[in-house]
C-alpha cells in the first residue's frame, strides 16, 4: 500500500514545475526595465505597452504582499465579491510597499539601487519557493474567474468600457528631467514628497532615461490611479445593484466625455478628485467585513488620501466617527474600542504629515461657487445621468418609508444605501463649506452615475420575469452610453500622441 501511494505522489514533480514557472515569469517581468532602453525602434507606442505590462506586474507584486498582510495579522474578512478582495489587496499592499520604499529612500542612491534589486529578488524567491500551501493556493488571475459566468451582454459592455478606457489616455507631457514633471503636475506643491519617493524607487530601473522614467510615471497615474477608481466604483455599485448594472455604472462614467475634457485641463487632479470615492468604499467595505482589523485598511486609507490633498484628513477623522457611531452600532464595545486601536497607525501617520503640510495648505480654504453650474454640464453631456434627479428622489423616499407602495418591489441593503447617502452628504458638506477637492470632477461623475442606477434597478426588478424586455432596456442604455461618448476624438488624441510619425520627439525641454 506504501508503495502505491509512493507511485501516485508526484507532488516534488509539481514543486519543480511549480518554483521553474514562478521563478521564470517573475524575474522575466522584473527585467523589463533592464533590456527596454535597447529597443528604441519599438516607438513610443511599444515603449509605452511595455511599461503598462510593468506596472501591471507591480500591481500583481501589491495584491501578493498585500495577501501576505493579511496571512500575517489573520485579517480574515467577508467580501462582497472577488472583485472587492483584489482591490483590497492591491491597495493594501501598494500602501505598505509605499511605507517601506519612503524608509529606504533615506539611504544614498547607491544603497537604495541595491535594496532595490536585493528586496525583489527575496520577494520573488519567496513567491516562488514551493509549499504545498502555494501549490494549492488561489492566484490573482483566478479571482477573475467569474468573467466565464458574464452573460453576452455583460461580457460586451466589459469589452467596450476596457477599449473606452484605453482610448481615454490623455496626451502626456514628457519632459527632459523628473523635476519638471513634478512641477507640471502638482505646481501649488500640494502633495507630499512621500509620493513622488515612492514612485522614484518603484520605477528607479528607468531613472537612467528621462523618456522612459517621466512616461512610466504618467502611465502610472492614469492606470493605477484611474484604474483604482474604477475598480473601487464597481464594488461600491455591487452592494446596491445587480452585476450587469454595476458594470453598466462603470461603463457611463467611462464613456462621458466630461471625463475627457477633465482629463484635458488636469489629469494627475482628475486622479486626487477620484479618491472620496475611495474613502466611502472603504469604510463600507469594513463595516461588511466583520472584523475589527478592518480598521486597518481604513486607517491606511485616510493616510494614502492625505498625501495627495492634506484636506483629505477630515475625511479620515470624519469616517472613524462615522463608522463609530453608525455602521458598527450594533457592535459590542470591546469590537469598536479594537476598530479604533487598528485605525490607530494610519491615524496617526495621517496626522504626522498634516501636521508638516498644515501652514501652507490646510487653511487654504475655498468655497464650492460653481457647483451647480459644473453639475449642469456634465449632465448635459451625458444623457445617461439625467434620471440621477428621480433615482435621488427615490432613494431617499425608500429609506424613508414615506412611499412603500410605489417602491415595494425594491430590496436594497436600506443600511448600506443610508451609509451610502451619509457619506455622499458629507462629501457634498465638505466640497461646499470647506474645499472644492471633495466633490468636483471625476467626484461628481460617479455621484451622478450612482443615482442614475436606482431607476433602472427599480425597473429590473419588477420585470424580474420578463428577462427579454430587460434585455432590450439594457441594451438601449448600453447604445444611450455609446452613442455620446465622442469616441473619434478620444481616438484622435491616442493617435496622436502615439501614431504620429513626430510623436518620436516628444520630449518638452525645461
Amino acid at each position: 500500500m506504501e508503495k502505491a501511494l509512493a507511485k501516485k505522489s508526484d507532488i516534488l514533480k509539481v514543486k519543480y514545475k511549480f518554483f521553474i514557472n514562478r521563478i521564470v515569469i517573475y524575474f522575466s517581468f522584473l527585467l523589463i526595465p533592464v533590456w527596454i532602453h535597447k529597443t528604441d525602434q519599438l516607438g513610443l507606442f511599444g515603449q509605452a505597452f511595455v511599461l503598462v505590462i510593468y506596472i501591471f506586474f507591480m500591481a500583481g507584486q501589491w495584491y501578493l504582499f498585500g495577501k501576505e498582510v493579511d496571512h500575517r495579522l489573520k485579517i480574515y474578512y467577508k467580501a462582497n465579491s472577488s472583485m472587492e478582495r483584489i482591490i483590497y489587496r492591491v491597495l493594501m499592499g501598494n500602501i505598505c510597499l509605499l511605507l517601506l520604499f519612503n524608509l529606504m529612500a533615506l539611504f544614498s542612491s547607491q544603497t537604495v539601487t541595491y535594496l532595490f534589486w536585493i528586496f525583489f529578488g527575496l520577494l520573488g524567491l519567496f513567491y516562488s519557493w514551493p509549499t504545498r500551501g502555494k501549490i494549492i493556493e488561489e492566484t490573482m488571475v483566478s479571482q477573475f474567474g467569474e468573467v466565464r459566468y458574464l452573460d453576452s451582454f455583460e461580457k460586451t459592455i466589459l469589452v467596450l468600457s476596457f477599449v473606452t478606457f484605453l482610448i481615454s489616455m490623455p496626451e502626456f507631457s514628457l519632459f527632459e528631467n523628473i523635476d519638471a514633471l513634478k512641477l507640471y503636475l502638482d505646481p501649488d506643491d500640494v502633495v507630499s514628497g512621500l509620493l513622488w519617493k515612492y514612485l522614484s524607487v518603484l520605477y528607479l530601473p528607468f531613472n537612467g532615461f528621462p523618456h522612459l522614467y517621466n512616461l512610466v510615471w504618467n502611465l502610472h497615474f492614469f492606470f493605477v490611479g484611474i484604474g483604482i477608481f474604477l475598480l473601487c466604483f464597481y464594488c461600491f455599485l455591487r452592494y446596491f445593484f445587480s452585476r450587469r448594472l454595476a458594470i453598466l455604472g462603470v461603463y457611463a462614467v467611462i464613456s462621458s466625455y466630461s471625463l475627457t475634457k477633465i482629463f484635458m485641463v488636469d489629469y494627475f487632479q482628475a486622479v486626487v478628485s477620484t479618491m472620496p470615492l475611495i474613502w466611502l468604499w472603504a469604510f463600507i467595505w469594513s463595516t461588511r467585513s466583520g472584523t475589527y482589523r478592518s480598521g486597518l485598511f481604513t486607517g491606511l486609507v485616510g493616510f494614502y488620501l492625505t498625501i495627495f490633498q492634506p484636506h483629505y484628513w477630515l475625511l479620515l477623522v470624519i469616517g472613524i466617527a462615522f463608522v463609530y457611531f453608525g455602521g458598527v452600532r450594533n457592535k459590542t464595545i470591546w469590537f469598536k474600542k479594537q476598530w479604533l486601536r487598528y485605525n490607530g497607525m494610519g491615524w496617526v501617520l495621517a496626522t504626522i504629515l498634516l501636521v508638516l503640510n498644515y501652514e501652507s495648505h490646510f487653511w487654504n480654504l475655498g468655497f464650492k461657487s460653481d457647483f451647480f453650474s459644473l453639475a449642469a454640464d456634465m449632465a448635459s453631456r451625458k444623457a445617461f445621468f439625467f434620471i440621477a434627479p428621480l433615482g435621488l428622489i427615490l432613494t431617499v423616499l425608500y429609506i424613508s418609508g414615506v412611499s412603500n407602495y410605489v417602491l415595494r418591489f425594491a430590496s436594497f441593503d436600506r443600511e448600506k444605501v443610508m451609509e451610502a447617502l451619509g457619506g455622499i452628504l458629507i462629501l457634498v458638506c465638505l466640497g461646499w463649506l470647506v474645499s472644492p477637492v471633495f466633490l468636483s470632477k471625476l467626484s461628481l461623475l460617479w455621484v451622478f452615475a450612482f443615482f442614475a442606477l436606482v431607476p433602472l434597478e427599480w425597473i429590473f426588478q419588477t420585470m424580474s420575469r420578463l428577462r427579454s424586455k430587460r434585455n432590450i432596456i439594457y441594451a438601449i442604455y448600453i447604445l444611450v452610453c455609446l452613442l455620446d461618448s465622442q469616441m473619434e476624438n478620444r481616438i484622435r488624441v491616442v493617435a496622436k500622441m502615439f501614431l504620429d510619425s513626430e510623436s518620436l520627439q516628444y520630449i518638452i525641454q525645461y
